[in-house]
């Protein structure tokens, strides 16, 4: 199971240290720069990008590959539909279905894209920590407040939900195994297993609900109050690095879409 909820790399190379900030808006500005690509070559620029990253920052392939058997199917679904359903020369058919060289291509083309996609997704997932990356979120937005849109509070939920997720998918398998060892089978039909199920989830929202009771009295006892402007115990700063990485992915971007506006 890919863990979304907590980094599992740790270190001190260049994109470690950067602010969370500057990797979210890298990503957005990456994210931009392929969906506006109308030539699959110029992915492969995007290919290099990334291969560069992950040996330049010393990211083990095995961390790289492990996600993409999750999407396969999901890649291998989107080449076959634009196969499928996109009119033009016919490469092949069988009885009423039609395969065409332009589907092909679209196919590969957006397959790619949702690849990159995936990939860079994943790979800052990886090197940003969840938490640190929510507190940076609300000091990004924080000119929203102007306009009395309450920042700190809704990324305090998100934090909150961050942070317990974790430890109810954990709750979960405790209850699991405790149940299997009272005799619980799974091994059963449908409507039996739905039953079976009942006896895991009701002590899921039992826990969850006494936990978030415990929660809710120890953000009284810290004197937290929704709506006032909050402190921080560790203060970001942006960095040279942080400044030259943005220059260097703008002057980067800007140059593949001048070459394919030029062709």
């Amino acid at each position: 199971m890919i863990d979304l909820f907590s980094s599992k790399l740790k270190g001190n190379t260049l994109i470690f240290r950067l602010d969370p900030r500057t990797k979210f808006i890298a990503l957005i500005i990456v994210f931009t720069s392929i969906l506006f690509i109308k030539h699959i070559e110029y992915y492969l620029i995007w290919v290099f990008a990334l291969c560069i990253i992950i040996v330049g920052n010393r990211i083990h392939p095995r961390f790289i590959l492990r996600p993409l058997k999750f999407f396969v199917w999901l890649l291998f679904i989107t080449f076959i539909f634009h196969s499928l359903l996109t009119p033009g020369r016919v490469f092949y058919h069988f009885a009423r279905i039609y395969i065409t060289y332009e589907g092909m291509h679209n196919g590969l083309f957006f397959s790619f894209r949702l690849f990159l996609i995936i990939l860079f997704t994943y790979i800052f997932s990886l090197t940003t920590n969840p938490m640190d990356l929510t507190d940076g979120l609300s000091r990004l937005l924080s000119p929203l407040r102007k306009i009395r849109i309450p920042v700190d509070d809704l990324f305090t939920i998100v934090l909150i939900a961050l942070r317990f997720t974790p430890t109810l998918f954990e709750q979960a398998s405790k209850i699991l195994l405790a149940q299997k060892a009272r005799g619980l089978n799974l091994n059963v039909s449908l409507a039996k297993k739905i039953r079976h199920i009942a006896t895991i989830i009701v002590p899921i929202i039992l826990l969850s609900l006494k936990r978030a009771h415990e929660l809710a009295f120890a953000l009284e006892a810290r004197w937290y109050h929704p709506g006032k402007k909050r402190t921080h115990f560790i203060e970001m700063k942006v960095t040279k690095a942080d400044f030259a990485l943005m220059f260097s992915l703008i002057v980067f971007t800007g140059g593949i879409h001048a070459c394919e506006i030029l062709r």
